[in-house]
């Protein structure tokens, strides 16, 4: 019902500084198109994607495409969605906005933004293999059934403290939240010794517990590396 996941949407008052960083993990830069009139880039490692908006600062955002957006709406409105925000006007750029239960930010678009990287081009980045997008939630099977009307497929954890709502190219963790806690990109490390090295020999803010390596980027978006396995 979504369409295809197109990238996690950041805000960034330094998109050359956002770019270097995501740079610097290994990730490759897409050719973006002409659809928004604001700087834009996008960033990847192949398996996610990572959209660089420099505009006024806005909250994270699971951006998809999904065509004839117009015709759409009434699906979505069906199910008691209520749109933050709509663009929607004859030969412009579509695209519309809500959010799920605890207020993460979806936003769907009339048309893809930029063109994918050729599989030859791309290298196994830093981070290592992408996991999931993890988002803290209040409820857990509550998001579960707002993710699950939507399309996605949903597993939940025996304990009901985690549920996996996937679809599309993107997988979304639904993690009971605990104090603080903040939306962040799970990898998977083979190596998190050497990983932690050659993060600080390019000068990547690392922090480490016993989840893994938690790096921070420059929009505020939390990754964690964490083992394989």
């Amino acid at each position: 019902m979504l369409g295809d996941f197109l990238e996690l949407s950041l805000s960034t008052s330094d998109i050359l500084g956002s770019i270097e960083f995501y740079r610097k993990l290994g990730f490759q830069e897409a050719s973006v198109g002409g659809s928004w009139k604001h700087p834009y880039a996008v960033l990847t490692d192949g398996r996610v994607h990572v959209g660089l908006h420099r505009r006024e600062p806005q909250a994270p955002a699971l951006s998809f495409v999904l065509p004839e957006l117009r015709r759409q709406m009434a699906a979505f409105e069906s199910l008691g969605v209520e749109f933050s925000y709509t663009s929607i006007e004859l030969h412009h750029f579509n695209h519309l906005g809500f959010e799920d239960p605890d207020g993460a930010a979806i936003v769907l678009l009339e048309a893809r933004t930029y063109s994918p990287v050729h599989e030859s081009l791309l290298k196994p980045s830093l981070c290592g293999y992408f996991v999931e997008y993890r988002l803290p939630v209040s409820d857990v099977a509550a998001s579960a059934r707002f993710w699950e009307s939507l399309g996605l497929i949903v597993e939940s954890s025996e304990d009901g403290r985690y549920a996996q709502a996937s679809w599309a190219g993107i997988n979304l963790g639904l993690q009971q939240a605990w104090p603080r806690a903040r939306p962040t990109l799970v990898f998977a490390n083979g190596n998190l010794g050497e990983t932690e090295a050659l993060l600080e020999m390019r000068g990547l803010p690392i922090q480490k517990d016993t989840r893994g390596l938690h790096v921070a980027s420059p929009e505020g978006l939390s990754l964690l590396l964490q083992p394989e396995g």
